[in-house]
């Protein structure tokens, strides 16, 4: 296990000692997401993830996984739910032990965007904007074809319980399509029955309470990401959760001017959850299937790859959370 599970495990004491949260990216998220709570200056998502050691399935090799996803978004107004300016981030770093010389690497795909309140049209329009930069490499951070960039413009207003977003997103790494911006349309509302939505192109997210001890979610984000999950309070700030995910994530690969190695991963993962006022940490416990390491200039354009055996793995979860009541934050990614 090495370094890593070290790392991991002294994730609590770190967490302890860094008593804030935070959420968000750099693609159209980081406009269209409302601030959920004043008297805070970020709010984070880090999710690390380690597997057991196991081997490629055409090649027998030995392959381990280390991967670390963070996100997030900074204001510079503590207590402004409305700020003319802020600061978002994507952080997705993976660390494959292999035998195999193309995988050995650690793979990160890294960006940065600032948002500006432009303005308003009429009395209805508020426009906001977004631009940055990243890069998605394969340990070579001195490839500047994996250099991309990422640019948002939200035009957004309030229609009925909610607030419409139409507006282009430009993401340099999607998976499909990177070099072209893509609309923008997506309503999202907090209904009066606990229901939370974001619906439209291209992402939606649900949350329900169904029932006081039950909080359920469902998350699609284009072209191929996508989880669902249920968790249920025990009370005193406990919960358990079972949750099922998707991602694919592509990397530019050294010596070459387009081709990416794509990761795809599907997961099932049991967990327990502790949250409280001052933090929100999560431990589980699950199995990743379906992995698989592929190359192409998009996922729609692609090699057969080479396949992994499922592997067991832990992870640890800090959500979104900050001054929050213990069941009602955190799962709003």
């Amino acid at each position: 296990m090495g370094r890593p599970c070290v790392f991991l495990l002294a994730l609590p004491a770190f967490w302890l000692a860094w008593p804030t949260t935070s959420h968000a990216q750099v693609d159209e998220s980081l406009l269209t997401r409302r601030w959920r709570a004043d008297n805070f200056w970020a709010e984070t998502y880090d999710k690390p993830l380690l597997t057991s050691e196991g081997r490629l399935e055409e090649t027998d090799e030995r392959i381990q996984l280390f991967h670390w996803d963070s996100e997030g978004r900074i204001k510079f107004h503590r207590k402004d739910l409305d700020p003319p300016v802020w600061i978002g981030y994507r952080a997705f770093t993976m660390s494959v032990s292999s035998e195999s010389d193309l995988l050995d690497h650690t793979f990160a795909d890294v960006a940065i965007a600032i948002a500006l309140r432009l303005g308003s049209i009429g009395d209805d329009w508020t426009v906001h904007a977004a631009a940055g930069a990243g890069t998605a490499n394969d340990g070579r951070w001195d490839n500047l074809h994996a250099i991309y960039p990422v640019a948002t413009v939200d035009f957004s207003r309030p229609v009925g319980s909610g607030t419409l977003h139409l507006g282009l997103s430009l993401d340099g790494n999607r998976g499909i399509l990177p070099s072209y911006p893509l609309p923008v349309a997506q309503w999202e509302a907090k209904l009066d029955d606990g229901v939370e939505l974001m619906l439209g192109f291209p992402k939606i997210e649900i949350i329900a309470r169904p029932l006081p001890p039950l909080l359920l979610s469902f998350a699609y984000e284009f072209p191929a990401n996508a989880s669902a999950r249920i968790e249920g309070d025990l009370g005193s700030g406990f919960s358990v959760f079972l949750e099922a995910s998707r991602r694919v994530d592509g990397f530019h690969l050294r010596h070459e001017e387009h081709l990416r190695l794509f990761f795809s991963l599907n997961a099932a993962e049991l967990g327990i959850r502790w949250s409280s006022k001052v933090f929100d940490v999560s431990l589980s416990a699950g199995y990743a299937f379906g992995l698989r390491f592929f190359t192409g200039d998009d996922i729609a354009d692609r090699s057969r790859g080479v396949s992994v055996h499922n592997l067991p793995f832990i992870a640890l979860t800090f959500p979104s959370t900050f001054w929050a009541a213990p069941f009602s934050s955190g799962v709003d990614r």
